[in-house]
């Protein structure tokens, strides 16, 4: 018989009940030089925290994995480094005024099991989000990172439970 595709069963093993986001670290070097590709070199305070949050309340809505803040008890053991965060222009109007950018977060990202054996790594995970500067569809960037956090969590919680 044909169906949806919409399946109630887990996708993990039974052996991962429980997963530890450790805090993302923070490697985004803010002290490059500028470059054609950045432009605009901006940072975030507390993006890490943000980020890590956000994931945290990703695998917490996905439901597929419990998370624990005690990393001994967990058996997974999700780690990450915010690699590249830049903002880009991507649609000007004729006087080169900017009205459209685009936000770029790279990170790399490692899922290990509890014995510390490797599972996933992924050195290139990369989220993004636009946002006008005018006109009916403008919003803040502050509005625009919120989105791009919601990207980047969904991309790792689909990257892990997607795994199995």
């Amino acid at each position: 018989t044909a169906g949806c595709g919409y399946s109630a069963s887990r996708l993990l093993p039974a052996s991962y009940q429980t997963i530890y986001v450790e805090a993302f670290d923070n490697k985004i070097p803010i002290t490059e030089e500028f470059s054609e590709r950045v432009g605009y070199i901006t940072n975030i305070p507390q993006l890490e925290e943000k980020v890590t949050q956000g994931v945290i309340d990703r695998f917490l809505f996905d439901g597929n994995l419990r998370v624990t803040n005690k990393p001994e008890t967990a058996d997974l053991v999700l780690t990450g480094q915010l690699r590249d965060f830049y903002r880009q222009p991507i649609l000007r109007t004729d006087d080169s005024t900017v009205e459209e950018y685009r936000l770029n977060l790279t990170a790399s990202v490692t899922l290990r099991d509890k014995e510390g054996k490797l599972l996933l790594e992924e050195p290139d995970l990369v989220a993004d989000s636009t946002y006008f500067l005018f006109g009916a569809l403008a919003r803040t960037e502050t509005a625009a990172v919120d989105d791009l956090i919601t990207d980047f969590s969904r991309r790792i919680v689909e990257w892990v439970i997607e795994y199995w």
